[in-house]
C-alpha cells in the first residue's frame, strides 16, 4: 500500500511540474497565464487583487503550510537593539505620526507571572487613528475586526526577535477598489504601520 501511495504521489508531482512548466511557457510567450488568471477573477476585485495579495499569499502558505504566515509582515530585530529601545523607538515614531499607542499587553511577563515559570518574549502593541477607524467602518462593519493596528515583538524558539503585523494589503487591494478618499487613509496607515515597525526593529527614531 505504501508503494502504490508514494507512486500516485510522484505521478501527481510530476503532473504539477509538467503543467508548472507549460504554464510558464505560454506565459512567456503568450501571456496567457495572466489571461486564464485574469478570467478566474471576479470582476468586482481590485486589477491588483492577484498580483498583491492572493498569489503572494498562495505562494507563502505552500512554501510554509502556515495561513497566518501567508497573512502577516515580518521585520527581524537588529541584535544591537534591546526591547526597550525597540518600544521606545515605536512610541516615539507614533507620536511623530499623530497615530494614538492605545495599550500594550505583555503576555510573556503576564504568563511568568501565573507560572513562575520563565517564557520567551512576547508583547502586543496597539496603534490606532480615531477618525480613520471610523471612516474604515462607515464603508465596512467587518474592517472593525482589523482595529486596532497590532504589532507583536516577539522572541522565536532560537532566541532571534521579531515584529509582527498584519498584511494590511489584504484589506486594501483583496476585494473591491476602496473609494478615493478611503484608498488614500488606508494606505497612510499602512505607512505609518510600517515606518513604526521598521524603525522599531533598528531602534531608529
Amino acid at each position: 500500500m505504501g508503494g502504490i501511495i508514494n507512486l500516485v504521489k510522484w505521478v501527481l508531482i510530476a503532473i504539477g511540474a509538467i503543467a508548472a512548466y507549460y504554464a510558464v511557457t505560454l506565459q512567456v510567450q503568450y501571456g496567457v497565464t495572466s489571461k486564464i488568471i485574469s478570467e478566474m477573477v471576479s470582476p468586482t476585485l481590485h486589477p491588483s487583487a492577484m498580483s498583491k495579495v492572493y498569489m503572494p499569499m498562495t505562494n507563502k502558505l505552500l512554501d510554509t503550510g502556515d495561513i497566518t504566515m501567508a497573512s502577516i509582515v515580518r521585520v527581524k530585530v537588529a541584535d544591537d537593539v534591546t526591547n526597550k529601545d525597540v518600544e521606545e523607538a515605536m512610541e516615539s515614531i507614533a507620536n511623530a505620526e499623530s497615530i494614538r499607542s492605545v495599550g500594550m499587553l505583555p503576555l510573556s511577563e503576564m504568563v511568568e507571572l501565573q507560572t513562575g515559570e520563565k517564557q520567551r518574549f512576547l508583547k502586543i502593541y496597539q496603534y490606532c487613528s480615531p477618525r480613520t477607524a471610523m471612516t474604515m467602518v462607515d464603508h465596512s462593519d467587518a474592517f472593525s475586526a482589523y482595529l486596532p493596528c497590532r504589532l507583536a515583538l516577539i522572541e522565536d524558539k532560537e532566541g532571534q526577535r521579531w515584529l509582527y503585523t498584519l498584511d494590511m494589503n489584504a484589506m486594501i487591494y483583496g476585494g473591491a477598489p476602496l473609494p478615493d478618499h478611503l484608498l488614500e487613509k488606508a494606505l497612510e496607515v499602512k505607512r505609518v504601520i510600517t515606518a513604526i515597525q521598521d524603525g522599531g526593529a533598528e531602534g531608529d527614531f
